[in-house]
């Protein structure tokens, strides 16, 4: 990893993306302790430094959340003093944005959307809210989500 981010930022070309910064084809970055390389994709929407500023912290457990990683919607219970860095998705009732890992979601069926660039969270239905909604009534037909963390096998709700 570092010696092939060393040789894109040695020799590596520039490219325009579309945010309007220069970037390289791969970039080392880190965020959060955490190290990563970033790729552009073919687009080049976004650059390695726009993608880490969209990067927040779940609400829940303070563990980085990226563009792309499916996240929850929970309401705290009263009296929780909700951290500083917490992202807001809703003021009424109060929904915070959360990550959806093992140790802080409570089950994958908690999956109600995806941190999504430009920092935004993009509300898909959860597979609870898709089994209500897609099993007809004496059906015993079952909705399968083979994969909670792909938007492929989502169903988008509009704000």
């Amino acid at each position: 990893m570092n010696s092939q981010s060393l040789f894109y930022k040695t020799f590596g070309r520039n490219y325009m993306c579309g945010c309007g910064h220069m970037a390289k084809q791969k970039t080392l970055f880190i965020i959060n302790k955490c190290r990563g390389v970033y790729t552009l994709d073919k687009s080049r929407d976004y650059c390695p430094q726009c993608w880490r500023k969209a990067a927040i912290k779940c609400a829940w457990c303070g563990e980085i959340i990226l563009p792309g990683e499916p996240i929850t919607l929970y309401t705290p219970r009263e009296g929780v003093t909700v951290p500083e860095y917490a992202v807001v998705y809703k003021e009424a009732p109060l929904q915070l944005v959360g990550c959806l890992r093992w140790d802080c979601a409570d089950t994958g069926a908690s999956r109600a959307g995806f941190w999504v660039m430009p920092g935004k969270v993009q509300r898909v239905a959860s597979p609870l809210e898709m089994l209500i909604a897609g099993v007809p009534s004496g059906s015993s037909e079952a909705i399968v989500v083979n994969d909670i963390s792909d938007p492929s096998e989502t169903i988008p709700i509009d704000d």
